[in-house]
């Protein structure tokens, strides 16, 4: 069974420009894209994630998933306002390494998806440094309260929400409820 990186690595070799698609094989539903110029990626798209975030979540969900995925090739000119970024297969490919291994560490650590949070407004009164992935969970938890939620409207990587929980957690900037 081919797998995305062994799709990325092949179409990049050929400095391939145009897409390619992540759908499910068992009903063809289109999951993501990628977006190749030349060989580079240039832009991804998967679900809410755009960009370098939503490659790596298609290739973690390719790495992971016990639901196989099915890739269609698309030669077709790239549209500027797609270029995101770019990245040669290899620094992908190295990158990806790194950022799988934070992914797996943060695991361990995912709350349960029907916990309830509350912000607490002391985190204001007393100062913390709150960082930019915490401030996008607070952002998020200003519209939506279980982590569930959280997981689904954040922008970050699930690997970054899970720490970003944790640590706010830890500053006692949320309250948890169970449902």
């Amino acid at each position: 069974m081919t797998n995305l990186m062994e799709v990325l690595k092949d179409q990049s070799a050929f400095g391939f420009t145009g897409k390619v698609n992540l759908l499910l094989s068992s009903n063809g539903q289109f999951q993501g894209v990628v977006y190749q110029h030349e060989g580079a990626m240039i832009g991804a798209l998967y679900g809410q994630l755009k960009g370098k975030k939503a490659l790596y979540k298609m290739i973690f969900e390719d790495v992971e998933t016990s639901e196989h995925f099915k890739f269609i090739v698309e030669p077709e000119l790239i549209a500027p306002e797609l270029f995101t970024m770019k990245m040669s297969f290899d620094e992908v490919k190295l990158e990806a390494q790194a950022i799988y291994q934070k992914y797996v560490q943060a695991k361990k650590l995912k709350p349960s998806l029907s916990l309830r949070l509350v912000v607490d407004p002391e985190i204001i009164v007393n100062h913390e440094e709150i960082t930019s992935d915490e401030f996008d969970i607070l952002s998020v938890l200003a519209e939506w309260c279980t982590v569930a939620d959280i997981y689904k409207y954040s922008k970050l990587m699930e690997f970054e929400v899970t720490n970003a929980l944790v640590s706010l957690r830890k500053k006692r900037a949320i309250k948890v409820f169970q449902n």
